[in-house]
């Protein structure tokens, strides 16, 4: 799993004390597999990532602004390239991968998104839930289901088009 419960199972004791505190309040603790916890360790990272900023900041202006030198634009020549970069986002870590032509023109894009990362484990989890279930209502399958994939933190498109339950 990729995604804020991944990253607070294992970066929990570097949590700053309010996270920890909202830690508790949730009754969250490392190491959690509950993908509906999700939700809640985004919660206890905006409060640490609030903390932190706040922190940042009062260092900052301890230290002292300086004034820094006007931004001179650089020169840039267009060739023919790739480039690829990951970079970690809400969700889990975002992979990108461009091709360009000698005109600068994009020619290939691949985007290896969070929600692909995390199909295995909700797929897993659908496997553990469904069983659970057998007494509830299509509908309430149904409903379950989806919040188990909305749990993950999809992009709006897969959180809308991702499941649809076929009943046999």
């Amino acid at each position: 799993m990729v995604g804020a419960l991944a990253r607070l199972n294992i970066n929990f004791d570097r949590l700053s004390p309010l996270a920890k505190k909202i830690t508790k309040i949730f009754g969250l603790k490392p190491v959690c597999h509950n993908p509906f916890m999700n939700n809640v360790a985004q919660l206890v990272e905006v409060v640490h990532n609030v903390e932190d900023s706040i922190r940042l900041i009062d260092e900052f202006e301890a230290a002292g602004l300086q004034p820094q030198p006007d931004y001179n634009k650089p020169e840039v020549k267009v060739k023919a390239g790739r480039g690829v970069g990951a970079v970690e986002v809400p969700r889990g870590i975002l992979f990108h991968d461009y091709t360009y032509n000698e005109k600068g023109v994009c020619t290939k894009v691949n985007c290896i998104i969070p929600t692909n990362q995390n199909h295995g484990n909700i797929e897993l989890d659908m496997k553990a839930l469904v069983p659970k279930m057998l007494d509830k209502t299509e509908k309430e399958i149904e409903l379950s289901l989806e919040m188990l994939v909305r749990a993950y933190d999809p992009c709006i498109s897969c959180s809308t088009h991702y499941i649809k339950v076929h009943f046999v």
